[in-house]
């Protein structure tokens, strides 16, 4: 039996949740609050879907101290990331934190050295490699679907909606580039995983309906290796009465097709296709499900230590871009 602790829903850890009708050999040893009226909402509603009534503990320090578990998630301000994961790192634990995994390249570097010399494993929430469109996508492109890729354009746009009060302040979300452009740039690292060489960005804090230091909209373009052109944007303007939350695109020009990942679907024009009919959408396990896999020896591959940390260098590099103005060598 794995034994998980669940510390904050600020994020994604509903994903940890949801993959338990998968996962028979986890058992959730407890769940925190991880600041004063955090709404643990999605968290809560699986364990009562799932007939799951685990202990609450006052804060991850006292809950892992007294459940010794084996796994930690991390979902807590993002501001406080590094310092929970590097803690839980130093217990012996392994480690599933949201992204970005700090808010600083200091910080980050941190990390590094804390799950470098740990024995645990400590992946990132990037939750985008596991969506089954963009899984497919991987697949053709690996595939030479598109020959030798030389252009690559992401979004990621959101409905701003409700959000908590420390998403006004940057010392404690980070900025829109680490939170919600770093899904983009790992859209873009996970299709064609050449090194970044260079970074431009810019935000703008106009539109954010009142919500401080938090960005509305952003754009970065990456220069990769070989002269392959990156580009993300990201923004929470779209519109309270759009069909979904989110939504996410990425296309990819090579020199012998254009890709296109969009409403769910992926999309090929090549000798071959048309771009008419969408590809046949190929299944693949939930990123926390691979996780345990991972723990267990048998995982897929799709993440691991190396990409967790540069999806996070990147976005973090874009968004001191933004800040300075100016272009940066990686």
């Amino acid at each position: 039996m794995i034994r998980v602790c669940i510390a904050g829903n600020s994020g994604h850890a509903a994903t940890v949740t949801r993959a338990l009708p998968k996962l028979p050999q986890v058992e959730i040893a407890g769940w925190c609050r991880t600041w004063d009226g955090e709404p643990m909402t999605e968290v809560l509603e699986d364990f009562e879907k799932l007939g799951l009534t685990p202990p609450e503990y006052p804060d991850y320090k006292t809950m892992v101290e007294t459940v010794r578990p084996d796994v930690l998630v991390v979902d807590g301000q993002f501001g406080d990331h590094a310092e929970m994961t590097i803690w839980a790192l130093e217990q012996g634990l392994h480690v599933y934190c949201d992204k970005p995994l700090a808010l600083s390249i200091e910080e980050l570097e941190r990390v590094r050295a804390a799950a470098e010399a740990a024995p645990g494993l400590l992946w990132a929430m990037q939750t985008a490699r596991y969506d089954p469109w963009f899984y497919t996508a991987k697949r053709l492109i690996d595939g030479g679907a598109v020959g030798e890729i030389r252009l690559l354009s992401a979004q990621k746009s959101y409905r701003l909606g409700t959000r908590a009060d420390f998403f006004r302040e940057r010392a404690r979300q980070g900025g829109l580039i680490p939170w919600v452009a770093i899904h983009g740039i790992d859209f873009i690292r996970y299709l064609c995983p050449l090194p970044a060489e260079t970074v431009f960005a810019s935000h703008s804090t106009v539109g954010n309906g009142g919500y401080g230091e938090l960005e509305a909209t952003s754009q970065l373009m990456m220069t990769m290796q070989g002269g392959v052109s990156a580009q993300v944007s990201a923004d929470y303007l779209r519109p309270a009465n759009a069909p979904t939350h989110g939504d996410d695109r990425v296309r990819v020009v090579g020199t012998k097709g254009v890709l296109e990942v969009r409403d769910d679907k992926v999309w090929l024009i090549a000798a071959d296709h048309d771009g008419l009919t969408p590809e046949p959408i190929q299944p693949v396990p939930s990123i926390f499900e691979d996780f345990i896999h991972t723990l267990e020896g048998h995982g897929l591959g799709l993440l691991d230590l190396a990409e967790s940390f540069e999806d996070s260098r990147l976005a973090l590099m874009a968004r001191d871009a933004a800040d300075a103005g100016r272009l940066l060598k990686l």
